[in-house]
């Protein structure tokens, strides 16, 4: 019995003595990860690291960084601050990492879940921003980054915002913001990115000014990288509502929108990528005068994988080294026209699935198609041989009453204002003057069966082939497809098969 508690000792020192090995060569593999990870980061053509400093500890380690943006995609905007006498900020941030080392990097929380490092990010703030962030979010952190690293290097970045209310009594501003909790789960080689956001509300009041107000924002991705390095998978964002009311002013707007959502798709077909995207708004709100429901769906399909990540790779690197946009815009033709090719030999296509609006007025629709076939290295230097390789269709349907109420709309446009009385004239002449006008028109395109009438709707199909084009069925030459005045016809082609 008396040895008991020696075998404890030693049993404790063993565990003690095996628990810090186990830190050390955590955090050794925990700094290699990180490296990684900043790696993925400086090598975004967005951001310029400055500096970066990392110490190791036993079970702890500190790293120091600072980014910048990438002052290539910022120049234009610098060049208008000078041109304008403002001084060009400072854009760049620095944080600190704090890495717990694991194997149970979080056990003074109680949390036993075993991990190689858990990372906790803080943002330096200037004086001046750390002092308006204190006045809004109190003794709170503004921004709460924590990414826990498993041994098998995956992990999951958490980044919170936490809520607030905040008001300026003399200036009647409030603001109403119920945070922001989001998680990114990630693979130890990135070739596996999940997110899920949220965002309950926020609403902002500027006393008689007006308000902003957004309700239930939620994002979710799921993505793999899959065919030659590109990300495939899906991404969902829907918006309960959003409004914003504007009450001073000669024009008060008064916009409400709700039920928006929105759904991009991206699979892989062999060597090739097939995407699509669609978006719905359930109905919005002008002015007290109701649109909607209206939805888009678009899709990209047939695109060369391999090409994609050629030309996504020379992008980036023209937007982190080239400054002049000119130059820029040189370069990336240059890449297309040396690397891009198979991206329109492999006959793409592009689509509007489908663009629905209901107006007051009655119902807007779209359909349309755009397909390349057949295309050769020699149709970029003949712009009418690569018309002839496209392959194009599309159909349009809307009410009379749409172009009516956009032709009264331009055509009061047009009136002066009184400047003496300030009072505008009467615009009933001129309604009916454009009304007219309007009507002669699509008589004028329904005698050349440009267009189709049945009864409070107007329709059209127009449909390009082979470098022809045609509306409703009939042809319609193009310019240069008409001859010159004076020209003579070509001749017809002899019958070799008759004899005089």
């Amino acid at each position: 019995m008396k040895k008991t508690p020696i075998y404890i000792a030693a049993a404790v020192g063993i565990v003690a003595i095996a628990y810090t090995g186990a830190s050390w060569w955590a955090g050794k593999q925990a700094e290699v990860t990180l490296e990684k990870q900043h790696k993925l980061i400086a090598d975004l053509p967005y951001f310029v690291v400055k500096s970066r400093s990392y110490q190791r500890g036993l079970f702890t380690s500190h790293e120091r960084t600072t980014i910048g943006l990438n002052g290539t995609l910022l120049q234009p905007y610098v060049e208008m601050l000078k041109m304008a006498g403002e001084e060009v900020p400072n854009l760049q941030v620095t944080y600190t990492q704090t890495i717990h080392h694991g194997p149970l990097p979080r056990l003074l929380q109680g949390d036993f879940t075993p991990l190689k490092a858990d990372v906790v990010t803080d943002i330096e703030f200037s004086a001046e921003s750390q002092k308006w962030l204190t006045k809004v979010f109190g003794d709170q952190k503004p921004l709460q980054i924590e990414n826990r690293i498993r041994f098998n290097d995956d992990g999951v970045f958490t980044v919170k915002i936490p809520s607030f209310t905040y008001e300026e009594t003399l200036a009647k501003v409030k603001s109403e913001w119920k945070g922001f909790d989001s998680s990114i789960a990630y693979g130890g080689d990135f070739n596996r990115i999940d997110i899920k956001a949220v965002a309950p509300g926020l609403r902002f009041e500027a006393g008689p000014k007006g308000t902003f107000e957004i309700k239930n924002l939620n994002f979710e991705t799921h993505n793999e990288r899959g065919a030659a390095g590109i990300m495939l998978g899906t991404g969902k964002l829907t918006l309960d509502s959003a409004a914003l009311k504007l009450t001073e002013g000669d024009k008060p707007l008064d916009i409400k929108l709700e039920g928006i959502n929105y759904l991009v798709e991206t699979k892989a077909d062999g060597d090739f990528i097939n995407s699509t995207g669609d978006i719905g708004l359930k109905s919005i709100v002008l002015n007290d005068k109701a649109y909607g429901p209206a939805k888009l769906s678009v899709a990209a399909n047939h695109l060369h994988a391999p090409t994609l990540y050629v030309l996504k790779e020379a992008v980036a690197k023209i937007e982190r080294e080239v400054t002049d946009p000119k130059e820029q815009a040189r370069k990336m033709f240059d890449v297309f026209r040396k690397q891009g090719l198979p991206l329109l030999k492999n006959d793409p296509s592009l689509a509007i699935k489908e663009l629905s609006v209901k107006l007051p007025e009655g119902e807007v629709s779209v359909h349309a198609n755009l397909a390349l076939k057949g295309f050769q290295d020699s149709d970029l230097d003949t712009p009418i041989k690569l018309l002839e390789r496209l392959q194009a269709h599309a159909d349009l349907t809307l009410p009379k009453q749409v172009i009516e109420t956009y032709v009264l709309w331009q055509a009061r446009g047009m009136i002066a204002t009184d400047t003496e009385s300030g009072e505008h004239p009467d615009t009933s002449d001129l309604d009916n003057l454009a009304r007219n006008l309007m009507e002669s028109q699509i008589h004028k395109l329904l005698d050349h069966n440009l267009i189709r009438e049945q009864g409070d709707m107007l329709s059209t199909s127009a449909e390009w082939n082979a470098g022809q084009l045609s509306v409703n069925g009939q042809g319609v030459p193009l310019p240069w497809q008409v001859p010159p005045p004076g020209a003579m016809p070509e001749a017809a082609p002899a019958n070799p098969g008759k004899k005089k």
